[in-house]
């Protein structure tokens, strides 16, 4: 069903960015890098919107037959979500790789004279690395969220009817209120300050170091878990909800 729109998509994803590509090498490479982080940001959402938008019509417009399908209800969520991801990860690789030509090509301003492109152009690949899995990460909880906020509407509607929207909306303030509260408790620094992870930039000497890796040393493998564990319950929640809670 989104087949026509993503190549649409894409088609004017890569018209653009190849147009930003040719702006960077007459102008400044600073051209190419906005648009790139607006796409980044878009990235983030985009398991989110993907999700609610394509719940939301299937449940108001196709109720029967996704309620009919003989497969199971998780495996229905999850195809939805590896098309999303799939989608997902062909919009950054093209992404990147326009990013990469235009610095590569790309006019730089003087006050870079200093910085040689390739520490610049190395930099831009070890941090997009690690902002590409973060990203990806990111928009997966994020996702997870969208998927429980439009299954509980979607359940309460032969109860709220027009207003089921607002049994999401409540869901999803109650479920971040009690992780924010559990988060200020003794048992979740004892559950995730666990497993330090230390991440260090090496192909851009140039940044000051003590302005990026205090950042960096903040992230533990017991907050990634938790977070894992966090997105895991509410698919499954709403795989519960699809099963149980609502009819046609």
């Amino acid at each position: 069903m989104t087949r026509i729109s993503t190549f649409i998509s894409l088609a004017i994803l890569l018209i653009a960015g190849l147009w930003f590509v040719y702006l960077s090498h007459r102008y400044n490479v600073g051209i190419i890098i906005a648009p790139a982080f607006f796409i980044l940001f878009l990235l983030l959402l985009y398991p989110a919107i993907y999700m609610l938008k394509s719940l939301s019509w299937e449940f108001n417009i196709a109720r029967h037959l996704w309620l009919h399908c003989p497969q199971p209800a998780w495996m229905l969520l999850f195809a939805k979500l590896a098309i999303c991801l799939m989608q997902m990860l062909v919009i950054m690789i093209m992404t990147a790789a326009l990013l990469l030509c235009g610095i590569k090509i790309g006019t730089f301003p003087e006050e870079l004279n200093g910085i040689t492109q390739l520490n610049i152009f190395s930099f831009i690949i070890e941090t997009g690395i690690y902002t590409a899995v973060f990203t990806v990460a990111a928009s997966i909880y994020i996702g997870a969220w969208a998927t429980f906020i439009s299954v509980v509407s979607a359940a309460a509607r032969n109860l709220l009817g027009r207003y089921r929207w607002l049994a999401g909306i409540a869901a999803f303030v109650i479920a971040t209120w009690g992780i924010g509260q559990l988060q200020q408790t003794w048992f979740y620094q004892q559950i995730t300050r666990w497993g330090q992870l230390s991440i260090r930039l090496h192909n851009f000497p140039e940044i000051p170091a003590a302005n990026i890796h205090p950042f960096l040393d903040q992230i533990y493998a017991g907050q990634i878990l938790f977070y894992f564990l966090v997105t895991a319950i509410l698919f499954a929640l709403s795989v519960w909800l699809v099963d149980h809670k609502i009819e046609v």
